[in-house]
């Protein structure tokens, strides 16, 4: 029993050998009949035809179209508005009025300002130029008629104060007379004293006490100027006129927004760019600007602010583009794109990248030539743009440059594969 069983082992050891053996001379066999095909037929490769093309590094980032410039038209008082003078997107010019608020009450305080301005003027000005003779008459003549008021109202002071001792007359009447003999005897010594001063001349005090009168009087007139101005509210910029929010006859109260004037001959688009593409930007760089709502438009705009300080959340740097908006097609709150563009070539040979080969510090490709063989060209690479190679020197347009291939030589037959 132990001979057969021996005897089934060696006769399955025999078989395994004989079958191994089979396996690897059909292996060999296949071996060299691939390589034999190749040899007549070719080696299976693929190829990219050298063209030119213009190549861009760009980079896209959405953003907001916002106006150049938006303000916000309120009073820096409160007053009723009179009178509104344009309508939500009418366009206006610097300076232009756009809102009157009630100015009556202002007027009369500044005709009242200028009468007093006009008075204290002349006030100094007869003062430096000193009295005139008939001033001088007209002051002596009210001082005399002053004092003999004073002695009528004397005598009648004596004759009641007599009266009153015999009981003839009322202690009213005596209270009378008394004051109106004060308030004569007062203006007696105003008349004499103004006669006086007017034989000297004005004194270098009261002429410095005038002009100190003119310049309040000046100052009050240019206040109430300023008062009545800000009644009247102007365009500080030419620009367009947003949504109001109050109309004629309403109440204005300070710094309470009637309306917001924007500027949208130039708009604005805020970029959060990231800390990878810094470097590559600067200002004056020309970018290009696309929105949904216009597709078939492009606008240029120019990169002129650059945030020096990240956002800590995102490390982005926000960066605003100019563009001008003088045909008024782009609109605040439009959604945009911008396409910045770090470097351009026009019209370079270009390869695929992967198709460069290096030994020995030297670059070459395969291409294949007119008669299907492989063939060496050193070359001279220049800029990488994605998968794109740019060819400074040594192809020529068209050449078929190979893109894969396996144990490829110089001079092997080649079949192009699709």
């Amino acid at each position: 029993m132990r001979k057969w069983i021996i005897l089934i082992i060696v006769i399955a050891a025999l078989g395994s050998a004989a079958a191994y053996r089979i396996h690897d001379n059909l292996t060999k066999t296949q071996a060299q009949s691939i390589d034999t095909i190749q040899q007549h037929r070719g080696i299976p490769v693929r190829v990219y035809s050298v063209q030119r093309r213009d190549l861009k590094e760009t980079i896209s980032i959405s953003g907001t179209i916002k106006p150049f410039r938006q303000v916000k038209i309120a009073p820096t008082i409160t007053r009723r508005i009179a009178q509104i003078h344009v309508t939500t997107g009418q366009s206006v010019k610097k300076d232009q009025n756009l809102v009157t608020l009630d100015d009556r009450e202002s007027k009369l305080n500044l005709s009242h300002a200028q009468a007093s301005l006009a008075q204290a003027r002349e006030n100094l000005q007869r003062l430096k130029n000193g009295s005139r003779p008939e001033e001088i008459e007209m002051a002596h003549a009210q001082m005399k008629q002053a004092q003999a008021d004073f002695e009528l109202l004397k005598i009648e002071l004596k004759r009641q104060q007599r009266l009153y001792k015999e009981e003839a007359t009322t202690l009213q009447m005596l209270q009378d007379t008394q004051a109106r003999f004060n308030s004569t005897q007062a203006l007696l010594n105003a008349a004499r004293a103004r006669y006086e001063l007017t034989k000297k001349g004005p004194r270098q005090e009261d002429i410095k006490i005038a002009q100190a009168q003119l310049d309040l009087a000046q100052a009050a007139v240019e206040l109430a100027r300023k008062n009545l101005k800000d009644h009247y509210l102007t365009a500080s910029f030419n620009g367009v006129v947003g949504l109001k929010y109050l109309e004629a006859g309403d109440i204005a109260e300070m710094n309470n927004t009637i309306f917001l004037l924007a500027e949208l001959s130039r708009v604005y688009l805020d970029l959060n760019v990231s800390e990878l593409y810094i470097p590559k930007i600067s200002l004056g760089m020309i970018v290009e600007v696309t929105v949904d709502a216009l597709p078939d438009k492009k606008f240029q705009g120019k990169i002129a602010e650059i945030n020096p300080l990240a956002n800590p959340t995102d490390r982005a740097y926000i960066t605003r583009i100019i563009i001008e908006n003088k045909d008024n097609l782009l609109r605040s709150g439009m959604f945009a794109r911008a396409h910045i563009i770090f470097r351009e070539i026009s019209q370079a040979l270009v390869i695929p990248s992967d198709a460069l080969k290096t030994e020995h510090d030297k670059n070459y490709v395969f291409i294949v030539d007119d008669k299907q063989t492989a063939q060496r060209k050193d070359v001279i690479p220049g800029d990488t743009f994605e998968n794109l190679l740019q060819i400074k020197d040594g192809l020529n347009e068209g050449d078929k440059v190979i893109t894969f291939s396996q144990n490829l030589q110089p001079s092997d037959k080649v079949i192009i594969s699709e």
